[in-house]
C-alpha cells in the first residue's frame, strides 16, 4: 500500500527513535507487529516516485529520492545489526515471554528458528564429544603399557621445517619466508592464487618474494 510524504515521514522518524533505542538498551524492546512492513510499504512508495520522476527527467527530485531511500537503508542497516545481535544471543537460551512479547511476527519466527538450531548443533557436539570420550578410553585400555621410550627428536624451527617441506615438494624452487606488509589482493601464481594479509609470516617461492620485497608489500626473514 503507497504511503503519504506525512506517513513516510512518521515511519522514518520511528526507524531513527528506534535505533536509539536499541543501541542504548540491553534487550530487544517491543515493537509495532507492522514496524517491518511499514518500512518495506515506505520504501516501495520512494523508489516508485524516484522511477516516475526519473521518466518525466526530473533528474534533481529523482536524486533527493535515491537520497532519502540511501538514509533509511542506512539507518535500518544499524538498527538490524544491533537487534538482531541481541536476538542471536538470547537463541542461545530459553524463550522467555518478555522476550517473545516485544518481538514482531518476524522476528518470533527467526529466533525460535536460530533457537532450535543452535540446540540441535550443541546437541550434536555433546553427542560427537561422548562418542569421542568413549572411543579413546576403550582404545586406552586395549592398549598394553610398556617401558618404551622413543628416542630423543631432533629439534628444528618451525621455519624450517615448512621450508624443508616445500622444497621436497617443488625440489626445482627455493622457497623463502617473508613477512608480509598490509592486505594485499589476491594474487594469482603458477603453483597457486595467494591471499596474504598483514604480517602474515608465509614461505614463498623466491621469486615471487623478491618481487614482493621490491614492492615493499614483504619483508625477508632471516634466519641464523
Amino acid at each position: 500500500m503507497p504511503f503519504n510524504p506525512a506517513q513516510i515521514d512518521k515511519i522514518t522518524d520511528e526507524l531513527r527513535s528506534f535505533l536509539r533505542v536499541e543501541v542504548r538498551s540491553r534487550k530487544p524492546k517491543k515493537l509495532d507487529p507492522a514496524f517491518y512492513k511499514n518500512i518495506t510499504s515506505a520504501l516501495e512508495t520512494l523508489k516508485d516516485e524516484a522511477q516516475q520522476f526519473l521518466a518525466n527527467q526530473e533528474i534533481d527530485s529523482y536524486i533527493r529520492i535515491k537520497e532519502r531511500i540511501s538514509d533509511i537503508e542506512r539507518d535500518f542497516r544499524a538498527f538490524f545489526q544491533k537487534r538482531f545481535e541481541k536476538m542471536a544471543t538470547l537463541s542461545l537460551y530459553d524463550l522467555d515471554g518478555e522476550t517473545m512479547n516485544a518481538l514482531t511476527p518476524e522476528e518470533k519466527d527467526f529466533i525460535i528458528k536460530l533457537h532450535n538450531l543452535m540446540y540441535d548443533e550443541y546437541n550434536s557436539l555433546l553427542n560427537k564429544t561422548v562418542v569421542e570420550n568413549e572411543a579413546q578410553g576403550i582404545q586406552e585400555k586395549s592398549s598394553p603399557k610398556t617401558d618404551f621410550k622413543e628416542p630423543p627428536q631432533v629439534q628444528i624451527s618451525h621455519v624450517e621445517a615448512e621450508i624443508e617441506a616445500q622444497e621436497n615438494q617443488h625440489p626445482s624452487e627455493r622457497y623463502v619466508p617473508v613477512r608480509i606488509i598490509g592486505d594485499q589482493p589476491p594474487i594469482a601464481q603458477p603453483d597457486r592464487d595467494y591471499f596474504l594479509h598483514d604480517n602474515d609470516i608465509v614461505y614463498l617461492p623466491e621469486k615471487f618474494a623478491e618481487l614482493l620485497i621490491k614492492r615493499k608489500s614483504a619483508v625477508e626473514i632471516k634466519i641464523k
